[in-house]
């Protein structure tokens, strides 16, 4: 009998469950780690002798946050192939910034800024930096690797 008319009411039964989820309050914890870093969470630090606040949310705007980008450390050969890659683009890279500036689609503090991070990457994908790389670097790589022309990748 609770068989047939669950079957005949499912959208009063997820109407109900959707009510009772967002009716659970969030909860947001804030601490400061031993070094001194201030942090925000929806579960508070594993470590017990950090002391963690609840936050109230009368004012908080809350939003997902993206999680780091998880990816496998490159094999030496794809290593190499993304720093062959970008070594052979770097010329294609830095002329797309000067076209942008010559044609007013960035003004002269963009176009440093620009060119300083292109450098910067020049200086970081290296075979030797490779293998160490932060995972955002990392998921660059793996597409400088996979794509000769690595203006695909950003």
């Amino acid at each position: 009998m609770i068989t047939s008319w669950l079957t005949g009411n499912r959208a009063l039964l997820f109407m109900i469950m959707s009510a009772i989820a967002f009716s659970c309050p969030a909860k947001i914890y804030k601490w400061v780690d031993k070094e001194g870093n201030t942090h925000f969470s929806d579960k508070p630090p594993k470590d017990k002798g950090l002391k963690a606040t609840q936050q109230k949310l009368d004012n908080m705007n809350i939003v997902d946050m993206p999680r780091p980008l998880k990816t496998q450390a490159l094999s030496s050969s794809m290593c190499r192939q993304a720093v062959d890659n970008f070594s052979k683009n770097f010329a294609t890279h830095k002329k797309k910034i000067e076209q942008e500036l010559a044609q007013s689609k960035i003004n002269d503090m963009q176009f440093a800024e620009k060119l300083t991070e292109l450098e910067t990457l020049k200086k970081r994908i290296t075979v030797k930096n490779c293998h160490k790389a932060d995972p955002k670097l990392n998921t660059l790589l793996h597409c400088m690797a996979k794509n000769p022309n690595t203006q695909v990748c950003r």
